[in-house]
């Protein structure tokens, strides 16, 4: 039984992943060159059975210790992924949680990143009493920068991460989003 909660939002349900999630996330993000190419966990070409792994890593453990990862879903269609990990991911702000996400390209481009990921945020500000939140992107991927950037999220550093589906190692931008900073903007909005 999952710990996560389902989280709804005007458009979307944020739900906890499940093993059934795998070939959604094979069709969306492994075998979609657009997509895979921004995340580093992703091999290219990819891996038939991947998802199922890593799914199986995930699915039942504690979201505390791994990570909370949310399918996104719109009319119950899975169209992405939200996912918060513990402190720790990011060596350069050990102490704050990590924040990532990804769409299908087909739901790209109408705002769904932007509601799902508030909606996730607003839950690891409660869950993990954190007082920031961390997040980082390629340095070229403008789009996903750019979102950060709306939701009050404020450059910290930059990093190099090896990118599987690139076969090399990319300029990341590290972000943080203060708590009051976002509670802030949520009141604004």
């Amino acid at each position: 039984m999952s710990m996560l909660p389902e989280l709804k939002t005007r458009r979307l349900i944020l739900r906890p992943v499940a093993l059934g999630d795998a070939e959604a996330i094979a069709a969306l993000a492994g075998r979609d060159f657009e997509v895979a190419r921004w995340l580093t966990s992703f091999t290219w070409p990819y891996e038939e059975g991947a998802a199922e792994t890593f799914l199986k890593s995930v699915v039942g453990t504690d979201p505390f210790r791994t990570e909370a990862l949310f399918a996104i879903t719109l009319g119950g269609v899975f169209i992405g992924v939200v996912a918060v990990e513990p402190p720790g991911d990011l060596d350069e702000l050990p102490a704050l949680p990590t924040l990532g996400y990804w769409l299908g390209r087909a739901f790209q481009g109408h705002g769904y990143a932007a509601e799902a990921v508030e909606a996730a945020l607003a839950w690891a500000f409660e869950a993990f009493e954190a007082d920031a939140i961390a997040a980082r992107a390629f340095e070229d991927n403008f789009r996903s920068r750019s979102l950060l950037r709306k939701l009050g999220f404020r450059p910290y550093c930059l990093t190099e991460r090896f990118s599987r589906a690139l076969d090399r190692r990319v300029s990341n931008v590290v972000v943080r989003l203060e708590r009051s900073n976002f509670e802030a903007g949520r009141k604004a909005a």
